[in-house]
């Protein structure tokens, strides 16, 4: 018996390995390993401790699940410090995703963590006391398959008189014995086992983690103010990409070869807008790259341009009157019109009486200073076609006049390109003015202004006085500050009469008189400065300039002093004068008239110059429009002409 008991005691010992310090051998689950039916005293004892594996499962599950927490809740101290101390923008999306990659972790260490049935039996051996005889009788089923199968026959015991034992059947009744007693012990075994514990040092981590966690997140974050104005500059830089863009494609559109400066500024809009794209926060870089097109497209623009329009408009018209000898002949002053009108002209030029070219000759000599302030080309062919025609040589008059005509159109293209440029400037001014107000606080100026704009108060009595103040604030950073105060005053006087006569031919005189009187107007001006700096990363010493109290207009200008029935209506006589952007010019001859007297009576009629300003406001909105976007008006101008024709809209 002794020597069966010790065969078993080195089977269990080399599986469980030397009594030296080592990992613990878990013993293998007989159904896995051995083929064949088993003892059901076997699969009783797999069948135990299956609950007890549940138990020990679920222990291990929370126990994970307070080390995630921990992990968790530090990660969002970690995550949520540094977003106090430096812009991040993405650290709401973290800060969501770290309890769910915290989840994600806990089910797949939970997966992990479950135990088999060797992993139980040791447990319950250790928890319950049991002195390994479940984990026992799993190894010995392992170690002894003939004694894990069901038992066939029963094995007596030996007698003492029957001679030597037979050792296979000793070693088969001890491993049946030893599987019955830990059955019978691991159902004594209390249900209690395996609760689940409260883990007090991850428990603790979380603890005093949410303890700094609560604080940090409702403790205003200086850096949202930051990661607001970023997120302004990035919005700002994508809005004026595609403005540049739009922009780049009108002159690409327009531009007639490789050549043409449009064509070239649209090549390097369309790489501005890139880097906006690509460099949204670099916010310096972008405003001096801005600033640098702007002022190259400046550059390019004939400051004169509008004048050469307008010269080349009315001589355009003048060109068509004499050519045609119809007085509304191209009434817009259309180059090209004027240029087929010529071509005309030239082919009547054989048909012509000596006086008719002569009187031709005439009234081209009186155009040659308007020509030649439209382009010189344009005067200069001008004036050789009037001498032509004097001396008629109506050959070199048809030279002239054809040059003429390729000098108009040629002067036409030119200020079509320069106002295209003059509009491209002044959409970079805007993008230049919005991207800076967009990033303002996030560039850390170090200049503020503020100012009150000087008002007046109209009266019946024709006086006016305002006031203006103006502040100015430098801070690039808290250590530097200075204020400056400055105050204007002024006053202005202002008073308009109107008085009108008609007179008609006839029996009958009639005469109208109206008075209209005009309110007062102030002006009001204040300066202030101050310096601020003495920071590390202060960028300049902050000037602060008080705002400029501007001239304050009547309180109801084009109106008469005694408020009637007629507020709305304004003086607009556009049938007489055309509209707002119609080209002006005078044209005639010189001469002696006659003069021719007399009286008459009669009654006067309504000339119909006052207009509802509600049918006239666009016409006049427009032409404003249209003159800030040609010619490089300042950005402080541009707005207050804008706010002056919003403040008369009649929609609002």
């Amino acid at each position: 018996m002794t020597s069966r008991r010790a065969a078993v005691a080195r089977t269990l010992h080399g599986f469980r390995g030397a009594s030296a310090p080592g990992p613990q051998v878990v013993p293998p689950d007989p159904a896995a390993v051995l083929d064949g039916p088993l003892d059901p005293e076997l699969f009783a004892l797999r069948g135990a401790l299956r609950p007890h594996r549940d138990r020990l499962w679920l222990r291990r599950l929370v126990r994970r699940a307070w080390i995630a927490i921990a992990m968790v809740v530090v990660a969002e101290v970690v995550l949520w410090t540094l977003a106090r101390f430096l812009p991040l923008p993405w650290a709401p999306v973290a800060g969501a995703a770290i309890p769910v990659l915290g989840l994600l972790g806990w089910l797949v260490a939970g997966v992990r963590s479950r135990p088999g049935l060797g992993e139980t039996a040791l447990a319950v051996d250790a928890e319950a006391g049991l002195g390994d005889r479940v984990s026992s009788a799993l190894e010995l089923a392992v170690a002894f398959p003939a004694s894990a199968g069901p038992l066939m026959t029963d094995i007596p015991d030996p007698m003492p008189d029957d001679g030597p034992p037979d050792e296979a059947a000793e070693t088969d009744r001890f491993v049946r014995r030893q599987r019955r007693d830990a059955l019978a012990a691991i159902g004594l075994a209390p249900r209690s086992l395996f609760r689940p514990r409260f883990s007090r040092r991850p428990a603790g981590v979380a603890i005093v983690a949410l303890l700094l966690l609560a604080p940090i997140l409702l403790v205003p974050n200086p850096q949202d103010m930051v990661i607001a104005q970023q997120q302004q500059v990035r919005e700002a830089a994508e809005r004026q990409a595609q403005a540049i863009d739009r922009v780049a494609q009108e002159l690409e559109d327009k531009g007639a070869d490789a050549n043409d400066p449009r064509t070239r500024l649209a090549q390097e809009l369309r790489d501005l807008a890139q880097q906006l794209r690509q460099r949204p926060n670099d916010l310096d870089v972008n405003l001096a790259r801005l600033g640098a097109i702007e002022t190259e497209v400046r550059s390019q623009v004939d400051p004169a341009n509008e004048q050469r329009a307008s010269s080349l408009a009315s001589v355009s018209r003048a060109l068509s009157n004499a050519a045609t000898g119809k007085p509304d002949a191209n009434k817009d002053g259309d180059p090209d019109k004027a240029r087929n009108d010529l071509k005309d002209l030239a082919d009547k030029l054989d048909k012509m009486t000596p006086e008719q070219r002569q009187d031709l000759a005439r009234q081209l000599a009186e155009m040659e200073a308007t020509a030649s302030q439209a382009d010189g080309a344009a005067g200069t062919a001008l004036s050789q076609a009037a001498q032509s025609l004097a001396q008629g040589d109506t050959a070199g008059a048809r030279s002239a006049l054809d040059r003429l005509g390729q000098a108009l159109t040629g002067a036409d293209q030119r200020v079509t390109a320069n106002r295209d440029m003059s509009g491209a400037a002044s959409r970079l001014q805007d993008a230049r003015r919005d991207l800076a107000d967009a990033g303002r606080q996030t560039a850390g100026q170090g200049q503020q202004g503020q100012g009150q704009q000087g008002r007046a108060q109209g009266s019946p009595r024709p006086s006016g006085q305002g006031q203006g103040q103006g502040q100015g604030q430098g801070s690039p950073n808290p250590s530097g500050q200075g204020q400056g105060q400055g105050q204007g005053q002024g006053q202005g006087q202002g008073q308009g009469q109107g008085q009108g006569q008609g007179q008609g031919q006839g029996q009958g005189q009639g005469q109208g008189q109206g008075q209209g009187q005009g309110q007062g107007q102030g002006q009001g001006q204040g300066q202030g400065q101050g310096i601020g700096g003495g920071g590390s990363n202060a960028r300049s010493l902050g000037n602060g300039i008080g705002g400029n109290g501007l001239p304050a207009g009547p309180s109801n200008p084009n109106r008469p002093a005694q408020l009637g029935q007629d507020l709305t209506s304004v003086f607009a006589p556009f049938d007489r004068l055309g509209k707002p952007g119609d080209p002006s010019y005078v044209s005639g001859t010189g001469g002696d008239g006659q003069t021719q007297q007399g009286n008459g009576t009669g009654q006067g009629s309504n000339n119909g110059a006052l207009t509802p300003y509600q049918q006239v406001f666009t016409d006049f909105e427009r032409y404003a429009q249209t003159s800030l976007d040609r010619g490089y008006i300042p950005l402080s101008i541009k707005d207050y002409v804008r706010d002056y024709f919003s403040s008369l809209d009649p929609s609002k």
